[in-house]
């Protein structure tokens, strides 16, 4: 700041010696032949004299002219049209926003610059490589612990609750269980569920585990139902043979609603679900019942303790992972954005999209920023004081409005020389 009003003081004496040396000259030229009388007529005295009157008269022009800019001329009682930037304080700060707003933030100047700079290729390099990658891994994962902090606040927490507790109380379960079923059955998706199903079940029945278990049932239940038979039958015998039986017409079954599309299971299945949905759209007993299932799951302490317990020991393990310096979470941020940055940099149609959407996101967005901006502008203008205003816009351009006024006597000075040789010619 020193600097530039060194620069602009400099710049205001070099101007002012500029016009005391053309006044001097003039008077010079005045005085002379008072005094030196067989200078009288000299030609070259009157070019001087034309030429220093001229550049006289043109550096207190410019000199009205850029004073007349930031100071009232007289300081008491200005005339009009001084002064000129703090009087137009408003104008200004509109004329200054809108030429911003306008030229800079306007839709086609936004995509012209994503087009020629490229974002997704120098992203892509910048990513590339492991110090940038890392730096960025480390500023995600402290944004996002912070977030986990603030989460983790007791007032937010129960703001969280709270609001939480009021959307499921507003939420229409009914409805919206029997829109998502609705989906479900139209595409006949229920069917592909249980065809699943089926294929869980048959593979389970495979397995030796379940056979062994079906067959201690079977030793178990004879014991407790048939205790007098088991005792002359070979319980082991039977519960191993009754548990191959089981598993052969369980998967005998299982295979045939599997393989045939026809199946009454199948319809009956269909049925089941569609009268389901049916209650679940018209009656009003189901609708208490998903009411109540609604009311306990807000109001289940039991549910509600768990919830916190798990949320608790999630949020400090996720917690732990963030903040610890390379850890698996920075490592593995920190991969993905490097595998991001040299695939962005490798494949141009993703490149290209990446342009598309930011140039899409930008054109979407310019109008709110430069509206905003704009605004700010005008208003921190409108803000200053206007002496204040004024003393900064010298401050920074006076400078030059100095060599204004330099070149202002220099010209005029020029220009009375070719006024006195048009003269001159013109006498002869």
């Amino acid at each position: 700041m020193q600097d530039k009003y060194a620069q602009l003081n400099k710049a205001k004496r070099l101007a002012l010696a500029c016009l005391i040396f053309a006044a001097g000259v003039f008077v010079l030229t005045v005085l002379l032949p008072k005094f030196y009388t067989g200078l009288q007529g000299a030609w070259w005295l009157g070019l001087i004299k034309m030429a220093s009157e001229a550049a006289l008269i043109g550096g207190l022009a410019d000199w009205f002219a850029v004073t007349a800019l930031f100071k009232p001329i007289p300081a008491r009682y200005p005339i009009p049209h001084t002064n000129i930037v703090a009087s137009n304080k408003s104008v200004i700060a509109n004329n200054l926003s809108l030429f911003v707003k306008e030229k800079f933030f306007h839709p086609e100047a936004i995509e012209k610059l994503i087009r020629d700079s490229d974002p997704a290729k120098g992203a892509g390099r910048w990513l590339s490589q492991d110090r940038n990658a890392t730096r960025l891994s480390r500023f995600l994962c402290d944004a996002f612990a912070g977030v986990l902090r603030v989460l983790d606040d007791k007032p937010v927490k129960a703001f969280i609750a709270k609001t939480a507790q009021k959307g499921i109380n507003q939420l229409d379960l009914r409805q919206l269980m029997a829109t998502s079923l609705g989906a479900v059955t139209k595409e006949r998706q229920h069917q592909v569920v249980l065809d699943r199903v089926l294929g869980k079940l048959a593979k389970l029945l495979a397995e030796p585990e379940t056979q062994i278990y079906i067959a201690d049932t079977l030793v178990v239940w004879l014991k407790t139902e048939y205790s007098r038979i088991e005792k002359l039958l070979p319980s082991s015998w039977l519960s191993e043979q009754g548990a191959l039986i089981a598993v052969k017409a369980v998967s005998s079954i299982l295979e045939d609603i599997y393989e045939d599309e026809h199946h009454p299971i199948r319809h009956a299945f269909d049925e089941q679900v569609h009268e389901f949905l049916y209650e679940l759209q018209h009656s009003p007993l189901m609708e208490k019942k998903v009411n109540s299932y609604r009311e306990k799951l807000i109001n289940d302490p039991a549910l509600n303790a768990y919830v916190q317990q798990s949320w608790a020991k999630f949020h400090q393990w996720l917690l732990t992972s963030l903040e610890t310096q390379n850890g698996k979470a920075e490592t593995k941020v920190s991969g993905l954005l490097k595998d991001l940055g040299t695939t962005l940099t490798q494949d141009s149609e993703l490149a290209k999209a990446f342009n598309k959407h930011i140039g899409e996101a930008a054109k979407y967005m310019a109008p709110e920023l430069a509206e905003f901006l704009t605004r700010h502008i005008r208003d921190t203008i409108n803000s200053w004081d206007e002496r204040e205003m004024a003393e900064q816009v010298e401050l920074n351009i006076g400078r030059d409005l100095q060599k204004v006024r330099i070149n202002g006597t220099i010209v005029g000075g020029l220009i009375g020389a070719m006024l006195f040789g048009i003269e001159a010619l013109l006498g002869l």
